[in-house]
């Protein structure tokens, strides 16, 4: 069998945060057989430059409003059924896992997981965006896995906090160890042992003039991803 190795982007967020994207996400790609993006790319343009490394298979996302992208597609790769989707989740049960993790500290990930096979039952792997954290779990023999997003908002110095809605997603966000907020992709091999996916934080600004994450979020180096279990 032949080896694939695909790059995973998601949660880009450029022309509504982002001016452009950061060129060290195209960087970090080189070499990769295939990109998937999950969703929230928002400026049609972060196509155009993924497939500047590599073609690209992308779904819609929340904030994708003007965006033709289907929500959920699933690859073949390597024998292995490899679905994307952004993780959009029926409203009321959005709002209660945001008002639960912000007060109570608690991410019930088995459970978001589980609202995401539905949209995906015959994946051996799924690939999601949305909250903007990195999550890697096998559930039901399924592995759901989300590097973290490319677009971090405490790396951006233009990003308001203002309104009720921005201070309750603060609070949210304060609950998350501040390795988890780093931003990231992920790069995923598949080959005859099976599917291997890893994260690849990145290091630069992602914003002008803003801040690495090293700077904003108080950590003393770069280096591989800490353990952090939600």
């Amino acid at each position: 069998m032949t080896a694939t190795t695909i790059g995973v982007v998601t949660d880009t967020h450029v022309g509504d945060e982002l001016p452009r994207l950061p060129t060290e996400v195209l960087e970090r790609l080189s070499g990769v057989d295939l990109v998937l993006h999950a969703g929230d790319l928002v400026d049609p343009s972060v196509l155009e430059d993924l497939r500047t490394v590599a073609p690209v298979v992308a779904v819609r996302g929340n904030h994708d409003h003007q965006s033709d992208l289907p929500d959920v597609v699933l690859v073949r790769a390597g024998g292995q059924r490899i679905a994307v989707l952004h993780g959009i989740r029926p409203a009321p049960i959005e709002l209660g896992s945001a008002l639960a993790f912000t007060f109570l500290g608690r991410l019930d990930v088995e459970r978001h997981c589980r609202a995401l096979a539905h949209q995906a039952p015959a994946a051996d792997l799924v690939v999601f965006g949305h909250i903007h954290i990195p999550i890697d779990r096998t559930i039901g023999g399924t592995r759901f896995y989300s590097p973290g997003p490319v677009y971090q908002p405490e790396l951006d110095p233009s990003f308001s906090w203002d309104g009720v809605p921005r201070r309750m997603y603060r609070k949210l966000r304060e609950r998350i160890p501040a390795h988890a907020r780093r931003p990231a992709i992920g790069i995923v091999r598949v080959n005859a042992s099976g599917i291997h996916a890893g994260t690849v934080h990145l290091d630069g600004p992602i914003a002008p003039d803003g801040p690495t994450s090293d700077d904003a979020l108080g950590l003393a180096s770069h280096g591989a991803a800490l353990p952090w279990r939600p």
